[in-house]
């Protein structure tokens, strides 16, 4: 009995820690994409530009009451 209890305590330790190895892989590789999207943000800003107007010509309106 006592063998059973202590191979089965091993499993779950040697479990836990590929389950751990595995999370951490995971969000290291998040944490890359989220790194690299934000870079990507930062070296194109002329990009959110392109749809504002600067100026131009202005229509004059009238009030329809």
């Amino acid at each position: 009995m006592f063998k059973f209890l202590l191979i089965l305590g091993l499993l779950v330790y040697v479990f836990y820690k590929i389950g751990s190895f595995f999370f951490r892989a995971g969000a290291a590789s998040q944490e890359l994409k989220d790194y690299k999207q934000q870079q990507q943000r930062q070296a194109n800003p002329s990009s959110k530009k392109k749809g504002r107007v600067k100026g131009g010509e202005y229509v004059d309106y009238e009030e329809v009451k």
